[in-house]
């Protein structure tokens, strides 16, 4: 709206709903405001008489976080009559009906407004019709909480679930508000639907193969081709637990990448299992250049990466999921003598436990139901070079002492074979798990831990790898412009800010797939704080607590002192007294837990062996008079 042209009160013509009022209150019209806004959409259900603000912060009834709205933004009044009416309250970006800028004006049902970028739709219903969603319309950041939770779910029962993403491809994509309350009508009960952006969502699909989440591609396809209005053209990618990947931000972005490759022609892909994949010299694309390491322990990982690449020793890589384990791998065998020979890496928790001895070894025709032919295994295609063993910690018994007597003979048999075969590789495994406790609950070979972890490789979460973060964002977002048609130029350093103290449970993935959302749904040329996830966001507004440390060993719980008081004892450059300061509360936690490594790594949110590696490296010691009692 320009400055010269003013807001103006407009008139819609009434429906015939008041002159045709129900007299059966069975029958009667239920009314409700639609919202769809970047976090997802929500139901307001309208009382006749009664009024209900929208805006961005209290004491608006309808809250919605989004910057483009005003703290009060709207009013929408509706009468005994039926007829609802919209107020603007004074707002900085306005209220629109129909493109045009309104002071007041009288709604249709089926009529939109738009307050700033959020869309506001008017419905009346009657008699058994059903509501024009569901209240299952989460934002991102609840289908990313929910992802999580059926991974979980689904690991323990040994089950599989699909993560669809659905995105429009119409010349103008058409919004989601046309077409995603249909997307509903294909799914079962217990699947789930999210909001990604205004043009795309994503569906989740509890114990559901790739066959069946294309078939419900198809349906789903099918149905929004026929809307009697706004038709969309929609293109699906597919991302299958744990044929795709194991980890729900890897399952979000393999989802998202595979739309990016659908076409018209062929709309729904499929993305590729985690089958052995080789790298060898003769590929163009070196590693090296995906390696951020602006930090010191990046730096120092490298250097050491870069000297034990020299040997020939097996490697344990130890860290958190989405550290870049593969990355680091192909980091060590591009430095070694073996670089010109291929490194092929591996998933081992991808693999059905049936066939993980057959996917390593190889096996003979017709050793087993399926087995048409003879096939090759991992060690057998990576003679000469380098055996790349993710998620090592996922390896049944019987492949554990498979791979044990390897490591130690260089000799194997395939499946249903008692012919040995010979071969040189070395052998580079990664766990995000605790493999020490797993051996003392039986669960992982002593003898394979020891042969394994010859030169162990800790991995630093990306926590506390922050001045990488910047750099990493960047990297980013260049490349999700490309793989969106994006045009943001930078990020803001505010936005920067939030993301260097957010603790990103999810590492590097995680960042990636959060910058790539933020391009997506950015309405300028640079990221902005409002363009980042939610739970981000939320630390802008809700800041961690300063933490309460204590100083000595006799200090108990509730004497501790502010975390002001230890800052004022200690000395140095920022990093000496931020080494200090996470002594300190890493000590404190200690001395609460009564010294219980696992119960002070609860207490602190972190992994245990997160903690077990910063106390080596603080070099905090249990006190003596503990130890005695």
């Amino acid at each position: 709206m320009s400055r010269e042209e003013p807001a103006r009160t407009i008139q819609v013509t009434k429906t015939s709903m008041e002159s045709e009022r129900p007299k059966d209150r069975r029958h009667a019209p239920r009314f409700s405001l639609l919202l769809y806004h970047r976090e997802g959409a929500q139901i307001v259900p309208l009382t006749a008489g009664s009024a209900v603000t929208v805006g961005r912060a209290s004491p608006s009834d309808v809250t919605i976080n989004d910057f483009n709205l005003s703290r009060q933004h709207a009013r929408f009044t509706l009468g005994e009559d039926g007829q609802l009416t919209v107020e603007d309250l004074a707002s900085t970006n306005g209220t629109m009906v129909d493109g045009t800028a309104v002071e007041r004006a009288e709604l249709s049902p089926g009529q939109e407004v738009s307050l700033g970028s959020v869309t506001a739709t008017f419905h009346a219903l009657t008699g058994e019709q059903p509501p024009p969603s569901s209240t299952d319309f989460a934002g991102h950041d609840k289908f990313r909480a929910a992802l999580e939770t059926e991974v979980v779910r689904s690991r323990f029962f040994g089950r599989r679930v699909a993560v669809l993403f659905v995105r429009a491809v119409d010349p103008q994509p058409t919004h989601v508000r046309f077409w995603a309350p249909k997307a509903q009508t294909v799914l079962r009960p217990v699947d789930r639907l999210g909001l990604y952006s205004n043009d795309s969502i994503q569906l989740l699909l509890p114990e559901a193969n790739a066959k069946q989440a294309t078939d419900t591609a198809n349906a789903l396809i099918a149905q929004l081709a026929e809307l009697p209005s706004h038709p969309a053209t929609v293109v699906c990618g597919i991302a299958v637990f744990p044929d795709t990947a194991t980890h729900p931000e890897e399952l979000l972005g393999q989802s998202r990448s595979a739309a990016q490759a659908g076409r018209k022609t062929s709309p729904i892909q499929v993305a590729e299992g985690q089958e052995p994949r080789t790298f060898t010299k003769s590929d163009s694309a070196s590693v090296e250049p995906l390696i951020v390491a602006e930090s010191q322990p990046m730096r120092h990982l490298l250097l050491t990466a870069a000297r034990v690449a020299k040997g020939n020793l097996p490697v344990l890589l130890n860290g958190e999921t989405g550290t870049g384990k593969e990355v680091l791998s192909r980091y060590i065998h591009e430095e070694s003598p073996r670089s010109r020979k291929p490194l092929v890496c591996v998933n081992c928790a991808a693999i059905p436990q049936q066939l993980v001895e057959s996917t390593l070894f190889g096996h003979e025709k017709g050793s087993f139901t399926g087995a048409q032919t003879q096939q090759k295994g991992v060690f057998e295609a990576a003679d000469g070079g380098t055996v790349f063993l993710d998620e090592i910690g996922e390896l049944p018994a019987a492949a554990q002492a498979a791979l044990l007597r390897v490591l130690e003979t260089k000799r194997f048999a395939r499946v249903g074979s008692t012919k040995e075969i010979s071969v040189d590789v070395r052998v580079i495994a990664a766990t995000h798990r605790d493999l020490e406790q797993m051996v003392e609950e039986g669960k992982f070979r002593q003898d394979l831990l020891y042969r394994l972890n010859a030169v162990l490789l800790p991995i630093p979460p990306l926590r506390e790898r922050v001045d990488d973060i910047a750099v990493l964002a960047q990297r980013f977002l260049e490349e999700a412009n490309r793989a969106n048609s994006g045009a943001v130029e930078g990020i803001d350093p505010a936005a920067i800010e939030l993301l260097r103290m957010y603790g990103w449970p999810g590492n590097v993935r995680e960042l990636k797939n959060s910058i790539e959302r933020a391009v997506v749904i950015a309405q300028g040329d640079t990221l902005t704080v409002d363009d980042l996830p939610e739970r981000i966001r939320a630390l802008s507004m809700h800041p961690p607590p300063l933490p309460r440390v204590g100083l000595t060993d006799g200090d108990s719980a509730g004497s501790s002192s502010p975390v002001e008081s230890a800052l004022s004892g200690l000395s140095g450059d920022f990093r000496t007294r931020m080494e200090r300061l996470e002594a300190e509360v890493l000590t404190q936690a200690l001395r609460e837990a009564g010294w219980n490594q696992t119960e002070a790594a609860r207490q602190l949110q972190m992994p245990l062996r997160t903690l077990v590696y910063k106390i080596k490296m603080h070099g905090i010691r249990r006190p003596e008079s503990v130890r005695r009692r």
